[in-house]
């Protein structure tokens, strides 16, 4: 355990990229040097005893992606230069004694995991432009002197996971939609006058959120539900219920096409009280009823359209083709996974409708398309220089380690291919088409038949065919290969061998030098890919292994003297076992 002061020297320490100094004996201010670390993307010093406030000059910190100050003794309020830190994704400062109004700047980051300011003295209003972190998966505000009205526009914040506003003097109207309405009651205790329709609070009077009559849900004709993953055996039940309803639709003549159930909180996000009951017709008017100019993409059993809705809100609908057992247990896979996760690696599920004619599921729509037809274009695969490819694969592998290690139970895709990798403007990924994945329930015995893409498929499936999560990590490897080479790999696959040059394995197209910052972080990523496709399962590292390497990469020992030219297979995995 540390004790004393932090060294200001730190903040010489240029190059520096993660500091974790938490839970020890650290006492007085934090150095205002630590502005000049800016390589630096992770800063973790909870639970120790700082005190000051916080210093202005961490809006220097460009970087910085994860920021943790929680458990000291800091006062002040948060600098407003906070705003400049445009990486910042994950920002906690409980139990601290901060004080004053929570900057609406804050709402101006892309915080996208946790923005936690619990168990401090903030006072005034919950700024209205915190509901901009529209991909925030969490955010406790509890334990402080806020007053007021919880926001309506947070009904908008369709990431949101967990939400604790306890502990305040907020009153009024509870917004009305899903996620509020199912929310735990201790979300909001010990507030002077919260009312709404959450189970332990008081009905509101005139609430301005009132819906319709619920007598009117007597003449739907369709029931669509929606995915919402916090409470998860609940919403498997709602999942059970729905379908065993579509199917008794389906048997029944059904002269009007309408799916005006729809109680979820996405689409209420997307379309305001009342015309989100006009869901079926919304869809069809923005596809001119699935016309082929929309379409975006074809799958085996299904088609993709892009639907522009009347607010702006762009979806992309994946309308299921032809009939039988198996398009219909893709059709339930897909949504038995997605209701119950969440993830920001992991693409969107804003709801569901069956009817009579047609069954579509309705996703978050990526404006840059799939992996697969970007590294297949000559011109749109050069805009993917090695950072971002490096960034790409990390992406996937902390998806897929959230879905082995993070779920119960866990939960495998099964067809892990550049093509089901979505990519939105900035590059981010995404992954998608749940339609045949498996959870692995404790007492099951996890056979099945061979499904998945060739070419990505783990070899062991041909003769054992007994799902694991192996089997993601070896497709997991060759989407990673097909990243660095360029196109997919299984000619390189047959032929790898030790002699084999590293450079061969590079896209050639985007050209790579040893004095590049980034070059340890791609030959981490071919390493990793190489391991990962090992033919024997027990060999493969764990998605949360490969996610933890890519996260925090090992500096290799390289030097000039091993040119690209030369540096083959066996000399790199030398280098990483010196």
């Amino acid at each position: 355990m540390i004790t004393g002061e932090i060294p200001a020297e730190i903040g010489r320490m240029s190059k520096l990229r993660l500091l974790d100094i938490s839970s020890n004996k650290l006492f007085r201010k934090i150095p205002r040097e630590f502005s000049r670390l800016s390589y630096l993307y992770n800063l973790s010093m909870s639970n120790n005893q700082l005190s000051g406030t916080i210093p202005p000059e961490f809006g220097n910190l460009s970087s910085l992606e994860i920021l943790d100050l929680s458990r000291n003794n800091l006062s002040g309020q948060i600098p407003i230069q906070m705003e400049n830190c445009l990486k910042l994704g994950s920002l906690s400062l409980s139990n601290n004694d901060l004080s004053g109004a929570i900057p609406f700047q804050l709402g101006n980051l892309p915080l996208h995991q946790v923005l936690d300011l619990s168990d401090n003295l903030f006072s005034g209003e919950i700024p209205l432009q915190l509901s901009k972190l529209t991909d925030l998966e969490a955010l406790n505000l509890s334990h402080n002197e806020l007053v007021g009205q919880i926001p309506s526009s947070f009904q908008s914040m369709m990431g949101l996971a967990s939400l604790d506003l306890s502990y305040n003097s907020l009153d009024g109207p509870v917004p009305d939609n899903r996620f509020f309405q199912t929310a735990p009651a201790e979300w909001f205790i010990h507030n002077k006058g919260l009312c709404g329709q959450v189970h332990g609070l008081p009905p509101c009077i005139h609430s301005p959120w009132a819906t319709k009559d619920a007598d009117t849900k007597k003449h739907h004709k369709f029931i669509i539900s929606v995915a919402f993953s916090i409470f998860g055996v609940l919403f498997l039940l709602f999942l059970v219920v729905g379908i065993t309803l579509v199917c008794y639709k389906r048997d029944k003549s059904i002269a009007n096409d309408s799916c005006e159930e729809f109680a979820g909180k996405h689409f209420f996000s997307i379309w305001s009280v009342g015309h989100e009951k006009e869901l079926f017709k919304v869809i069809l008017g923005a596809t001119k009823n699935f016309d082929k100019k929309y379409q975006i993409g074809v799958g085996a059993n299904s088609i993709v359209y892009k639907a522009t809705l009347p607010s702006g809100i762009t979806l992309a609908i994946k309308k299921l083709q032809g009939e039988g057992q198996v398009v219909e247990q893709s059709f339930q896979n897909e949504i038995q996974a997605l209701t119950q996760i969440r993830h920001r690696n992991i693409v969107r599920l804003y709801g569901f409708c069956s009817t009579a004619k047609f069954s579509f599921i309705a996703y978050e729509y990526m404006e840059t398309g799939s992996l697969g037809a970007i590294l297949r274009s000559g011109e749109r695969a050069m805009e993917l220089d090695w950072v971002k490819r490096v960034n790409i694969i990390r992406d996937i592998a902390q998806a897929l380690s959230y879905l082995h290690h993070d779920c119960a139970p866990p939960i495998v895709h099964r067809d892990i291919t550049s093509n089901n990798i979505l990519l939105d403007e900035e590059y981010k990924a995404y992954v998608s088409d749940f339609g045949i994945s498996r959870l692995l329930e404790p007492n099951s015995s996890h056979w099945s038949m061979l499904a998945g893409t060739r070419g990505y498929m783990a070899p062991e499936l041909a003769y054992v065919m007994r799902v694991t999560e192996k089997c993601d990590v070896y497709s997991f490897g060759v989407v990673a290969l097909e990243v660095m080479h360029g196109i997919h790999p299984g000619d390189l696959i047959n032929s790898l061998s030790l002699c084999m040059l590293v450079k061969d394995i590079l896209d050639p197209r985007i050209p790579l030098h040893m004095v590049d910052p980034f070059v340890k972080e791609v030959l981490a990523v071919i390493l990793i890919a190489l391991q990962c496709i090992d033919t024997n399962p027990q060999s493969r590292p764990t998605m949360e292994q490969v996610s933890q390497r890519l996260t925090y990469p090992k500096s290799l020992p390289i030097s000039n003297v091993h040119g690209f030219h030369s540096l083959t297979l066996d000399h790199l995995m030398n280098i990483e076992h010196t």
